[in-house]
């Protein structure tokens, strides 16, 4: 009976979520693109602001589902930064985007991404997210994520892993695309450690699993990225190998949280 409870409980907070993206979706449409387009300049910065109410109102929903999130720190956006962060689950890029000051950074996407997905679609675009198909077209990928860390001011973030943990645990590193990143250009890299997800990775687990988000994003950093090209994959080792080491230390204790929602 508990978990039936839990369940719709899940189910109806996810509702509210789907009312929030329309809602959010006639902002966007109305507001944000309009505003973006006459306003240049201010573009990152108001979809920044976009970003960052649509996220911290889908987490104030699923907390009626039982979720819990948490952040630790800050990512100084106001200049370009590297954004290394393990992939548990969707909310991962929500966390990380309240972490930025004062913009939400950019992201590396997958292109498949870019189209006919409600508000992700526009908001990458908006973002200058790097778009990316590792498998059938690697040499773009690695063009379009250089082109990203040599041009965008307000931060890029990396899942180096290339899909979400099924069980929590850090999966090896794709490497092209953060080392593409770091021979561009050299500037301060931070890591994100997010746990307390992988349980309700993807959308489908969400409808009925809400209650077993128990988020905490952390930053580390910053790191100083190697002068040396060749210093970078045993950069990258060392980047991993910190979040390894991170996500035990956490498991063995209940972080305290420095801002939540």
């Amino acid at each position: 009976m508990v978990e039936v409870l839990r369940a719709a409980r899940s189910l109806g907070s996810m509702l509210l979520v789907g009312g929030y993206f329309l809602i959010g979706s006639i902002v966007l449409r109305l507001g944000v693109i309009p505003a973006a387009w006459l306003l240049p300049r201010h573009r990152y910065t108001l979809t920044s602001a976009y970003f960052k109410a649509m996220s911290s109102g889908i987490f104030a929903l699923l907390t009626v589902g039982g979720a819990r999130f948490r952040r630790r720190g800050r990512l100084p956006t106001a200049t370009p930064i590297v954004i290394v962060g393990n992939h548990q689950a969707l909310t991962d890029i929500l966390q990380v985007s309240l972490l930025g000051h004062p913009r939400a950074p950019a992201y590396v996407s997958r292109r498949r991404y870019a189209r006919f997905v409600p508000l992700v679609s526009a908001t990458i675009r908006l973002l200058g997210c790097p778009l990316v198909d590792p498998k059938d077209d690697p040499s773009g990928s690695r063009e379009a994520i250089r082109r990203g860390a040599r041009e965008l001011p307000h931060g890029l973030l990396i899942f180096p892993e290339g899909h979400r943990s099924k069980d929590g645990q850090v999966r090896p590193f794709r490497t092209p695309g953060l080392q593409a990143m770091l021979e561009e250009k050299r500037v301060p890299v931070y890591i994100v450690v997010n746990e307390g997800v992988w349980r309700a990775r993807r959308l489908v687990d969400l409808l009925c699993r809400v209650h077993l988000l128990d988020a905490y994003s952390e930053v580390l950093g910053p790191f100083e990225s190697p002068e040396d090209p060749d210093e970078i994959p045993a950069f990258i080792e060392r980047c991993r190998d910190i979040i390894v080491a991170r996500l035990a230390e956490l498991r063995g204790h209940d972080p305290t949280p420095e801002t939540s929602s």
